[in-house]
């Protein structure tokens, strides 16, 4: 038996209506808990299927993994992505209480640019739009008076976590990936003043923070698309304001290593599953 998925509306903004990819562990598979996977892209590409590989390595392993579709650019802006991010953590928590999960707290687990904005949601869970949040529940589209986005804990897996020092680090390559970085970077977030803005070190050392989740970070240690130093920063920003904050090293891996199997994959998979059990243990 291997874990089976499902596509369905989550989340609707006016006439454009997004969906989740509902990864179910295996019939008679006690679910321990439900994660929202929140996919990589630099801010631009990819969807909700981009995290096949570790979602459904995680089903199996008991999890059942809400993997979201949201609102990027170049069509939308900063910060409407770590806005439906929030939307769906609530969405997902009317999940665990169909599925019957084992425990009803939502963690959040995001690839590279999701990873960044997993976080960002998680440091301002109630960021929400005045024309309101309409998620499907019970067969039907229900408006909400307030979106809660709070969760316990993060898994971040080889984020860019300072939008802005990741830009003048990409304009540094003199490649196609430079390239590629940069012009995202700007069709997203469309300023500097904006990247400035969702640092994740910036916000944990000058705003006050309600909620600061455990992290738990997954770093590739050839990573050409984010900096060492990005990082360790924000590893010393986290723990010098007493946040929980674990780095793992895939040494021999490149970004975006674990949406592919190998060594380092099933060992990352290895490492995320015992970071969660204790996340809910706990």
């Amino acid at each position: 038996m291997s874990a089976k998925y499902v596509d369905l509306p989550y989340l609707k903004r006016q006439d454009t209506t997004y969906l989740a990819r509902l990864w179910s562990p295996p019939p008679r598979t006690e679910i321990k808990a439900v994660l929202v996977d929140v996919h990589g892209g630099a801010w631009c590409d990819h969807d909700r299927t981009a995290g096949y590989f570790y979602d459904q390595q995680l089903a199996m392993a008991g999890f059942a993994v809400v993997a979201i579709d949201f609102r990027c650019g170049p069509e939308f802006h900063h910060p409407a992505a770590s806005i439906d991010i929030n939307a769906a953590v609530q969405w997902a928590r009317f999940q665990a209480e169909l599925l019957d999960a084992g425990s009803k707290e939502i963690v959040t687990i995001g690839s590279s640019s999701g990873g960044h904005l997993a976080l960002l949601a998680a440091l301002r869970p109630h960021d929400q739009e005045a024309s309101g949040t309409e998620l499907w529940i019970d067969g039907g589209w229900v408006s909400q008076n307030s979106v809660d986005g709070r969760v316990p804990a993060v898994g971040v897996f080889w984020a860019p976590v300072d939008p802005l020092a990741r830009y003048f680090y990409a304009r540094s390559l003199d490649n196609e990936l430079g390239r590629r970085l940069t012009e995202n970077s700007t069709a997203y977030f469309q300023s500097a003043e904006a990247m400035h803005d969702a640092s994740i070190a910036r916000i944990v050392s000058e705003e006050p923070v309600e909620n600061l989740p455990i992290v738990w970070f997954a770093q590739a240690g050839k990573d050409e698309n984010v900096p060492a130093a990005l990082i360790e920063t924000l590893r010393r920003y986290y723990q010098s304001v007493e946040g929980s904050f674990s780095v793992e090293n895939y040494q021999e891996s490149g970004h975006g290593f674990a949406h592919s199997d190998s060594e380092d994959s099933r060992r990352f998979i290895k490492d995320l599953v015992s970071w969660l059990n204790g996340v809910f243990e706990e």
